[in-house]
């Protein structure tokens, strides 16, 4: 009973964090509204990035001896990191949310569950059965709906389509940000990915966001949009990211895609809040339909370790059956089980 309470307390911790870190996430994508209307936008993610890197140094410093235990698979995975999940994400998102507003960018980034299952299912030994096939069209109709009912959107035609596609596509590389810190030696605490990556970022960043800065007037941005700059490089990243990646590595890819829903519910709410986006019946629609695939990833991947602990229980009670020479199994070479139904 003691174990069992010790092992739920460990869960509920890792579910928490799982939330908290997409909800700290989430609060991005309003910033990064408040952000692009003021700073140049390669500008942007260099100076919120310069300032993520420079207040984990002390992270860095801590796990330092983590760095010895990297390997140059390690590094590899932490550059591509830094260069897709940090620099292609954060242009992505900021040239799309130039063109769509905060409500149709929190929707967008609401397909972010769909895509981690379909990641998982075709990057990690996760199988994509017909629940997540659902999911996934869930997101797409959800997105759909508010792409197309016209109201409060803020923008029509090419536009809206383009905008939203860039902001797909930054959910595309957020996907692969999460997947490939899943890839990560177990030997390294995945927290000192975060500054590794922002430094990785900031150099990438480094020529054409300080050209920008030069022919930036730094008087005109108000203390709100100050707030948001600085904001997008301590909460969604230096604290959302640190406590997604530390949880990541406790959970597989497909269980961590259900907790992404908080992210865009998050960027939700502060959107309506923060940016005084309008709401519209026909937003909680769309939105509905996100929260539906959410459901059925977390009801997919419920149903699939049930079958493994199922599978595994039978495994070690045919191990303990005598054989027709009336020895047993040896315990630690059960037979194979069967492949568990993908759901």
């Amino acid at each position: 009973m003691a174990a069992q309470r010790s092992s739920l307390a460990r869960d509920l911790w890792i579910y928490a964090g799982l939330f908290f870190g997409m909800a700290f996430f989430g609060s991005g994508t309003p910033a990064a509204k408040i952000v692009t209307e003021r700073f140049p936008l390669l500008f942007a993610p260099f100076a919120r990035l310069a300032l993520a890197g420079v207040l984990t140094l002390p992270v860095l410093f801590i796990l330092r001896r983590d760095l010895k235990c990297m390997t140059r698979k390690d590094w590899l995975l932490v550059s591509i990191i830094g260069a897709v999940g940090l620099v292609v994400f954060s242009l992505l998102q900021l040239y799309g949310m130039t063109m769509v507003n905060g409500v149709v960018g929190a929707v967008i980034m609401s397909m972010s569950p769909a895509a981690m299952a379909v990641g998982a299912s075709l990057f990690m030994p996760d199988k994509l059965g017909w629940r997540k096939i659902v999911a996934v069209i869930c997101a797409v109709a959800g997105v759909l709906i508010i792409n197309l009912s016209g109201k409060a959107i803020q923008a029509t035609g090419w536009t809206l389509v383009f905008g939203s596609l860039l902001v797909f596509g930054a959910v595309c590389s957020q996907t692969a940000y999460s997947l490939l810190a899943k890839r990560i030696s177990k030997d390294v605490n995945p927290v000192i990915i975060v500054p590794l990556a922002a430094w990785v970022a900031v150099i990438l960043l480094a020529v054409p966001g300080l050209w920008q800065a030069t022919q930036f007037d730094f008087t005109t941005p108000s203390a709100n949009e100050w707030f948001a700059l600085a904001w997008r490089g301590i909460g969604p990243f230096a604290i959302g990211t640190s406590i997604w990646f530390y949880s990541l590595q406790k959970v597989k890819a497909s269980t961590a895609s259900g907790f992404m829903g908080a992210m865009p519910a998050s960027a939700l709410v502060l959107s309506y809040i923060w940016l005084g986006d309008k709401y519209h019946l026909v937003h909680m629609v769309g939105f509905g339909l996100v929260f539906v695939s959410i459901g059925l990833v977390v009801w997919a991947h419920r149903i699939m370790e049930a079958q493994m602990q199922q599978q595994q229980d039978q495994a070690s009670e045919e191990s303990d059956e005598p054989t027709h020479d009336g020895t047993q199994h040896a315990a630690g070479a059960p037979a194979r089980p069967p492949h568990p139904a993908s759901g």
